[in-house]
């Protein structure tokens, strides 16, 4: 019987505690190890699932890589993250193995298995990018403002709404209980996590690429409807590395592992085990070299072409055409050159006066004939789902533009 509540075991490492679980079963303890990265969003305790299944074949191992140094706060490199992570995996006598993890940690373990290819069977990466996209980036940006300012009900609020994809959560199993259970762990995280999860988020504030593809098998997987780092974003790095394996598991988005785990548990086993997986519910199997192009985006864009007004904080009130638009952001227009400055660092408010409604927008990717890009800001749960049945009724009367 598997015991998911097992007690936390602590390796110290050049003046850091690792914390780790340790699985491990008589008749495959001669196999390959999985090592499993947890990171700020899943914690070792969620991985239950996972476990239980994974031991049937292999041993199991669950480990926390530190991210900043206690005494300082100061955040450590992704090189002294890889240096930590080979030396516990030295310390507990693994000389190879199997490394799976998700989001924040997957570009740990690419880089470990660039790095020291003779240590790694396989991995087993859940959501990566090279670099975040703008629109990502200015959130994610505000969303450690209000982590820093401790206003943790907009933080919390702000990770539901943009890890996940909030917009799609109809089409997801179990996203609203996901999105409750996340929202609560988030809202209390306690002072060690904020520091933890505030490291992860500077870290991917600052990647600016990757380095060499591991040699090893790798399978990419990512959910349908993952906005935070889109299959699209994956099979770019996957297309690079000679022995990928890129697929995309129908109904999920950023939280894959939690919303359909047995699929997610049962591919990572049978593309260990070398069994095919075309056949498998759920799942897109990616070509290697190619990708769908009406999968790159998440959602449609909308023509709106309509009037609205930006409020830049000071009395004043730009008025600006709406171009196109959707749930995550949009295109706007103004013909007033001196208001052709608007930057992201404006705090800026889109009215939209026909439904009495404004939202928050970051403004990104100018141009000189008084074009600009937004990103709305959602931080909050009530204002989100009205402005949802907003883009819904625009949805009605509207041509789609092209993908976003």
């Amino acid at each position: 019987m598997f015991e998911h509540d097992q007690q936390t075991l602590v390796m110290p490492i050049g003046g850091f505690d690792l914390y780790y679980h340790s699985y491990t079963k008589p008749m495959n303890a001669h196999k390959t190890p999985i090592v499993i990265i947890s990171g700020p969003l899943r914690g070792i305790n969620t991985y239950a699932s996972e476990v239980e299944q994974f031991t049937k074949d292999y041993p199991v191992y669950l480990v926390e890589i530190p991210t900043f140094e206690e005494a300082t706060g100061e955040i450590i490199s992704r090189s002294e993250s890889i240096s930590l992570l080979k030396q516990f995996l030295f310390n507990l006598g693994i000389d190879r193995s199997t490394l799976m993890a998700s989001s924040f940690n997957s570009l740990l373990i690419y880089e470990y298995a660039a790095e020291f290819p003779e240590h790694v069977e396989s991995l087993l990466i859940n959501g990566i990018t090279k670099k975040l996209r703008d629109s990502v980036l200015y959130t994610l940006e505000e969303s450690l403002h209000e982590l820093d300012s401790n206003n943790m009900e907009s933080f919390a609020s702000s990770v539901v709404l943009n890890f996940m994809n909030f917009s799609q959560r109809a089409k997801i199993p179990q996203s609203e209980r996901i999105a409750e259970g996340l929202f609560e762990k988030v809202y209390n995280l306690n002072i060690f996590e904020k520091r933890m999860i505030r490291a992860h988020i500077s870290k991917m504030l600052s990647l600016e690429g990757i380095g060499r593809s591991p040699q090893c098998p790798i399978l990419f997987i990512t959910g349908e409807f993952d906005n935070f780092m889109t299959p699209f974003e994956a099979h770019q790095i996957a297309r690079n590395c000679p022995q990928s394996t890129s697929v995309i598991i129908r109904g999920t988005d950023h939280m894959v592992g939690l919303e359909k785990k047995d699929i997610f548990t049962r591919l990572c086993r049978r593309f260990l085990a070398g069994q095919p997986l075309n056949r498998m519910k759920d799942i897109d199997l990616l070509e290697t070299n190619s990708f769908p192009r009406e999968k790159i985006r998440m959602e449609p864009r909308w023509l709106l072409n309509d009037i609205g007004f930006l409020d830049t904080g000071n009395g004043v009130f730009v008025p600006t055409n709406i171009v196109d638009i959707n749930n995550f952001g949009c295109r706007l227009y103004t013909s007033f050159e001196d208001h052709r400055s608007l930057n992201k660092t404006d705090k800026l408010l889109l009215h939209f006066p026909d439904d009495d409604l404004q939202m928050e927008i970051i403004l990104f990717k100018q141009t000189d004939n008084g074009h600009f890009r937004g990103v709305f800001q959602h931080r909050n749960f009530e204002s989100t789902k009205r402005f949802e049945g907003f883009i819904d009724k625009v949805a009605t009367t509207c041509n789609s533009a092209y993908a976003a």
